[in-house]
């Protein structure tokens, strides 16, 4: 009876197959961003108003933006009103069915509204605030987007035609007096600055020295401010219309041979889980204790555009065998790399001595010995809790 009750108490053993699979070893740093920015400067004092949404793409000869001389803040607080009260207006249209372009517009926008917001939950969870400010600077950029794509969007509504023409007439009668910037070439509009704009260019990345790099990403504000009241020469705004920017980051350690020159690897934006394909090491070299590796990529540039630092998962090492759970090793010996499995060969329980060769937190890579009794191979069935029956032990006793 004793013996029935312990067997009964002991947890039922849990079975895989043995499948081919990959350990990967990833470090996260924070890395500086470098562009092919356009400048333009505020012809005189004044109060900057844009006229595209901030990180969309913009054409030659489109107006970007008014500098508004001193003493028309009322005009300004006036078209500003407009411009709500056309969004209102809009909003409660497609809820009565109107505008039918619109809902897709809005579909698009509230998928990334809600990605957004599964991150900033996912941060409130581990009462993490740190990335505040990121996530507010992405929803005022869905949200900017999206009110630009509505504009042209026809309601086939007087009252929403009236507003726009009294927004247009607004425009006007502040555009007599201010000046207007024009787009020279087509690009991403940002009013975001930092300063560094001039000098910090995909060109420059290729050889600024690592120290100051360094110093860039340590004293550099994630997301780039900006400002409503502009000076006379000041720059106001910039268009990046390169066909790629540059990522710099140093790695710890010599890892030149992991990231050779010309090799193509996928980033992950930390914050936001999403990958950055198809980036392309030109610069590596030793710089200390570190590795100076800058990328070069054409993908999520839209993405980082308010940004001077970008936080990101790079890839160091894989390693590529059997893949099994870390907890199904017996007597594991970390200093020799020598563990065994519990497989079931014919109905019964056996262990099979193996070398560890990788290991994550979850996952080893394996590899069989080659004299023995029981050798593992590709759909071998493991034991995945091996402290759930003993060696000899026939399965389903």
């Amino acid at each position: 009876a004793i013996i029935w009750v312990m067997r009964e108490a002991r947890p039922r053993p849990r079975f895989i197959f043995i499948q081919e699979g990959t350990v990967s070893h990833q470090v996260t740093l924070s890395g500086l961003i470098a562009r092919a920015d356009q400048l333009f400067a505020a012809p005189s004092d004044g109060v900057l108003k844009p006229l595209a949404a901030e990180g969309s793409r913009v054409a030659k000869g489109q107006k970007l933006a008014l500098v508004i001389p001193a003493g028309r803040e009322d005009e300004l607080s006036e078209l500003q009103k407009c411009e709500k009260d056309i969004v209102d207006l809009q909003n409660e249209l497609m809820q009565q069915g109107k505008g039918a372009a619109a809902r897709a517009i809005y579909d698009e926008s509230e998928a990334s509204l809600a990605a957004v917001v599964n991150l900033i939950r996912a941060d409130l969870t581990r009462q993490d605030m740190s990335n505040i400010g990121t996530y507010q600077t992405a929803l005022n950029l869905i949200l900017e987007q999206r009110t630009a794509r509505l504009m042209p969007v026809d309601f086939q509504d007087a009252r929403l035609a009236d507003l726009k023409l009294t927004r247009t007439a607004l425009e006007q009668s502040l555009g007599l007096e201010a000046a207007t910037l024009i787009c020279q070439k087509p690009g991403i509009v940002s009013y975001r600055l930092d300063g560094l704009e001039g000098e910090l260019n995909n060109k420059a990345i290729l050889s600024l020295p690592a120290d100051r790099i360094e110093d860039e990403i340590s004293n550099s504000p994630e997301v780039l401010p900006v400002s409503q009241t502009v000076s006379k020469d000041a720059a106001v705004l910039r268009v990046s219309s390169g066909l790629y920017q540059s990522l710099a980051f140093l790695v710890p350690g010599n890892q030149t041979a992991v990231f050779p020159v010309d090799s193509v690897h996928t980033l992950l934006l930390a914050d936001e889980q999403l990958s950055i394909a198809g980036c392309q090491a030109v610069r590596v070299e030793k710089s200390g204790g570190d590795t100076l590796v800058v990328f070069r990529t054409d993908r999520r540039i839209e993405w980082l555009s308010d940004r001077r630092i970008v936080r990101a998962t790079l890839p160091l090492t894989q390693t590529t065998g059997l893949k099994v759970p870390l907890s199904s090793l017996v007597d594991y010996d970390q200093e020799k790399g020598q563990a065994a499995l519990m497989i079931v060969v014919n109905g019964v329980a056996r262990l099979s001595p193996v070398t560890v060769v990788d290991q994550d937190d979850k996952s080893a890579i394996v590899a069989g010995a080659e004299n023995t009794d029981h050798p593992i191979g590709v759909a071998a069935i493991l034991v995945v809790n091996p402290e759930s029956i003993q060696e000899g032990e026939f399965i389903g006793e």
